[in-house]
């Protein structure tokens, strides 16, 4: 313990030695006071990823062991033997309109709400039984159903491709089948859902998609399991004694030896027979639950046709969506695409419930969840839900009105970019980053900065809004750029540079 003298010197002591010290400060400023030390620190401070030291083949078998299924493509695509695919990959942003039964009242936007379980049973869940979604079908006509508009404003919003659900796990089919009795030619006298919405796609440049599901939980609904884990309760939701169990029923599995099986295998491949025969050229099959015709098979009906779930990786949310994931799924050679609900808050609801007319992305999140996909070399499919009367949530329309004045001037850093690793973001950039030859588009973050490791000196950086050239500073390899503040706007201000030669060193 120091005495009182002694306190009092060793005080003035310190007070000196600060004294002292002090101009050497500021003539060596710390990292908070050097943006561009500050951000080369944070950049070597990411920890090593799994991609830096494998060969895309290693990877795929990493992946194997480490990664979703849905992260993992079931074989690396040769751009060049399929030029008929190009589009899907350079469009990079496609819509996905979850529409059907489980989008009527008194239904809950989501399919599975059928399915008994525990947590659906409880007072805060979300429970149907079967017998009452099923019934929606008698009365669902909608009667403001205008895909024109929709995809009119979808165009204008840089959506180069739709999938509609032309038939989800109830089994309902959004056209005049001539396959059983569950489609609208047996509940709407005819009406043909799925023809409108191809002519809208064509009549807006719209590539055409078609979701359809494997599983069909209308056939001999009577004698399924609707309960998961499987427990024995039917239609009614009653407790019974049921055969097949609900690997079966949901068709996740190898359907089970029986004339049933059989009967609705066939009656499904002949369903997706007539999705692929009369509808004219039809660009993409997005399948769900299990694949009804192998690639080969649809290529006999549609040769250009390009599969998707089934022949790339496609994750699905933010749960197998993040960066890391993605990169990985990219340095192994596969085509990916992320299919993704719109919603801040998380909800079942892959169909139209009413929180889904304020519980929904803005401008800036669809815009900057584009340029984060696109930098990792994938696609982003985002789900919008119509209304059960046909038609589209207001906020959709504002939104893409927003989105087209974004893309009259910011395009180029989306569309016809390079795709194939190896990309910078993760690696040379945190900031989401995509490039075309020589020309590099990086987002900035948070701050308005820009920070990339590993390259040459710049040509030119510049406002990619407006073309207004911005200042930089480049040294020991590494290009740091801050949009200023009075730039910047609420969507993503693109900054675009151009190397004289190759960017990488």
């Amino acid at each position: 313990m120091f005495r009182t003298n002694d306190h009092c010197k060793w005080l003035a002591l310190a007070a000196t030695l600060v004294s002292a010290i002090s101009p050497l400060r500021a003539e060596e400023p710390t990292l908070a006071e050097d943006p561009f030390a500050l951000a080369k620190q944070q950049h070597q401070q990411l920890e090593e990823q799994p991609w830096v030291s494998r060969s895309p083949q290693e990877l795929q078998l990493w992946a194997k062991d480490n990664l979703h299924f849905k992260l993992r493509a079931r074989t690396v695509i040769d751009a060049d033997a399929h030029p008929e695919w190009e589009w899907f990959r350079q469009s990079g942003f496609g819509l996905f309109l979850h529409w059907g039964l489980a989008s009527v009242a008194p239904n809950t936007g989501d399919a599975w709400a059928m399915v008994y379980s525990k947590h659906r049973n409880q007072e805060s869940g979300m429970l149907r039984t079967p017998e009452e979604m099923f019934s929606v079908a008698d009365t669902w006509n909608p009667a403001s159903y205008d895909p024109d508009k929709w995809m009119a404003a979808a165009s204008k919003a840089g959506f180069g491709y739709a999938v509609l659900t032309t038939r989800h796990h109830d089994g309902y089919g959004l056209w005049p089948s001539e396959q059983g009795d569950w489609d609208t030619g047996d509940k709407m006298n005819g009406r043909d859902l799925v023809k409108d919405y191809v002519e809208a796609c064509r009549n807006n440049d719209i590539r055409i998609g078609f979701y359809y599901s494997g599983p069909n939980w209308h056939f001999d609904y009577k004698n399924k399991d609707f309960s998961w884990p499987p427990q024995g309760y039917n239609y009614k939701h009653e407790k019974v004694e049921l055969v097949p169990p609900l690997a079966a029923v949901m068709g996740y599995d190898p359907p089970l030896p029986g004339d049933g099986d059989l009967r609705e295998q066939a009656q499904s491949t002949e369903q997706v027979r007539e999705l692929m025969t009369n509808y004219g050229p039809i660009d993409m099959m997005w399948w769900d639950g299990n694949s009804i015709m192998t690639p080969e098979a649809l290529a006999e009906l549609q040769p250009d046709i390009f599969v998707a779930r089934g022949l790339i990786a496609t994750p699905e949310g933010m749960h197998h969506g993040t960066s890391e994931n993605v990169k990985v799924t990219n340095e192994a050679g596969w085509w990916w695409e992320l299919c993704i609900k719109t919603e801040n808050t998380n909800t079942p609801n892959w169909h139209y419930g009413a929180i889904n007319e304020t519980n929904h992305w803005n401008t800036n999140k669809f815009l900057s969840e584009l340029v984060r996909c696109r930098s990792l070399g994938g696609n982003l499919l985002v789900n919008i839900t119509p209304r059960p009367n046909g038609e589209m949530m207001d906020w959709f329309y504002d939104v893409c009105d927003e989105m087209g004045e974004w893309m009259q001037h910011s395009r180029e850093a989306i569309y016809a970019v390079d795709l194939d690793a190896p990309l910078p973001t993760l690696d040379q950039t945190q900031n989401f980053t995509t490039k075309k030859g020589n020309n590099w588009y990086a987002m900035p973050d948070a701050r308005g900065a820009v920070f990339i490791t590993d390259v040459a000196a710049p040509k030119s950086v510049t406002l990619l809004r407006s073309g207004e050239t911005l200042d930089y500073e480049f040294r020991d390899s590494a290009l740091r750029v801050e949009v200023p503040a009075a730039m910047q706007t609420e969507l993503p201000d693109m900054v675009k540079i151009v190397f004289a030669g190759a960017a990488n060193l």
